[in-house]
């Protein structure tokens, strides 16, 4: 039962290890290109809740027209 339990944390010491070195490996993005790419989901985010918007607004005259006939 003791080996079981040793073997259990070693398991989560070498996976906290593996994912260190992992992290390591990864390029991290520059403040201009965070930057640039916080830019773009903004702008398409707004542009796709006025689209969205639009469509609702639109939608809901057309369910309104029909409805009242």
């Amino acid at each position: 039962m003791a080996e079981e339990k040793q073997g259990f944390f070693q398991k989560i010491i070498n996976f906290c290890a593996e994912v260190k070195q992992e992290v390591r490996k990864v390029t991290w993005p520059t403040r201009s290109e965070m930057y640039g790419g916080t830019i773009v989901i903004i702008f398409v985010t707004v542009v796709l809740c006025a689209a969205l918007g639009g469509a609702d607004a639109l939608l809901s005259k057309l369910v309104a027209i029909v409805m009242s006939k």
